[in-house]
C-alpha cells in the first residue's frame, strides 16, 4: 500500500477535466481504491464515455449540480489555470464538500475566488506530467514518488489533512507552502524551463532539424507541450516568471562575456557549477 493509503476515507471524488492529469488521478484511485466512486465532469460526452469504458470513471456528467455530485465528495479541478476558479465556484455552489486542484499556479486562483468558495478550497499542485495530453496517456502511477505541493490558506487542520492524505494515498510526497512561495519556486523550476525550451526550439529553423541530436531533443522535449495550456500558466504567474527570466538573462550574460573575452577559466567554472547542480538530481 502507498504511504497514506490506510487513512484513505473518500467515498467519492469528482474530477473536473478528465485529461492527462485528471485521467491519471482517476486511474490511480481506481487502481488502489476500487470501492471509491470516481465521477468525471467535462464538456465532451463522447470522451467521457470512452474514459468510463476504459475503466477510469464509474460515472460522468456534463453538469456540476447537487444531483451529479454525491454528498461529501472531494472535488479535484484539472483544467487550464485560467478556468480553475470558475470550476471551484461551481463545485462549491453545487455542494461539493471540499475542492482542490492540480494547477501549476496558485496565487491567481485564490485571488479569483469569492469568500464562500475560497473557504472550501485548498490548492494543490502535483509536480508530474508529460508533454502528451488526454486521458489516453493516463498513468495510474504518475504521482508515485513525485512531489505534490499543497497550499492551505486559512484552512482547518481537518480539511488540510484530508487533502494531504489524498495525495499521499496515490503515492505522492507532500510539501506545504503559501500560494506565493509556490508560485515563486515553480517559476524557476517549471515555468522558466518551459520558456527556455521554447526559446531553444524557436531558434532552430525547420530546415536545420535534421542536424539536431539528442542534446537538442532532450533540452526541447517540453516545448512540445500544449500552447493553450502553457499560455495561461505563464500569464497567471507573470510577476515571478519575469523575475525568473531576469535571473536567466543575468546568467546568460555571464556566459556571453566569458565566451566573448575568451575567459576559459570563468566559462569552465560556470559550466561546472551547472553540471554539479544537474548531477545532484
Amino acid at each position: 500500500m502507498q504511504n497514506g493509503s490506510r487513512n484513505f476515507t473518500e467515498q467519492s471524488i469528482v474530477i473536473v477535466g478528465v485529461g492527462l492529469i485528471g485521467g491519471s488521478i482517476a486511474a490511480a484511485v481506481r487502481k488502489r481504491f476500487p470501492e471509491c466512486k470516481v465521477i468525471g465532469i467535462g464538456r465532451n460526452r463522447e470522451r467521457l464515455k470512452r474514459a468510463t469504458e476504459r475503466g477510469l470513471l464509474t460515472d460522468w456528467s456534463e453538469q456540476m449540480t447537487s444531483a451529479t455530485i454525491p454528498h461529501g465528495s472531494l472535488g479535484i479541478v484539472c483544467l487550464p489555470v485560467n478556468q480553475i476558479s470558475i470550476a471551484v465556484r461551481q463545485l462549491a455552489d453545487a455542494g461539493c464538500e471540499l475542492v482542490t486542484d492540480a494547477g501549476s499556479v496558485k496565487g491567481c486562483v485564490y485571488a479569483a475566488l469569492d469568500d464562500a468558495s475560497r473557504g472550501r478550497f485548498i490548492g494543490s499542485h502535483p509536480i508530474a506530467g508529460s508533454e502528451h495530453t488526454g486521458f489516453e496517456n493516463s498513468d495510474a502511477d504518475l504521482f508515485v514518488d513525485r512531489m505534490c505541493v499543497v497550499t492551505p490558506v486559512n484552512a482547518t487542520r481537518i480539511d488540510t489533512d484530508r487533502i494531504v492524505t489524498f495525495w499521499k494515498s496515490i503515492g505522492s510526497a507532500v510539501q506545504q507552502m503559501s500560494p506565493d512561495e509556490h508560485d515563486r519556486v515553480l517559476a524557476l523550476t517549471s515555468h522558466l524551463p518551459h520558456i527556455v525550451a521554447a526559446v531553444l526550439s524557436g531558434c532552430v529553423e525547420a530546415e536545420l532539424l535534421p542536424f539536431t541530436g539528442t542534446g537538442f531533443r532532450d533540452t526541447t522535449r517540453i516545448a512540445a507541450g500544449s500552447a493553450s495550456l502553457w499560455g495561461p500558466i505563464l500569464l497567471g504567474n507573470a510577476t515571478h516568471c519575469v523575475e525568473s527570466i531576469d535571473a536567466a538573462e543575468r546568467l546568460l550574460q555571464k556566459f556571453r562575456e566569458a565566451i566573448n573575452t575568451g575567459d576559459g577559466p570563468t566559462l569552465e567554472s560556470l559550466l561546472e557549477v551547472s553540471a554539479q547542480r544537474r548531477r545532484t538530481l
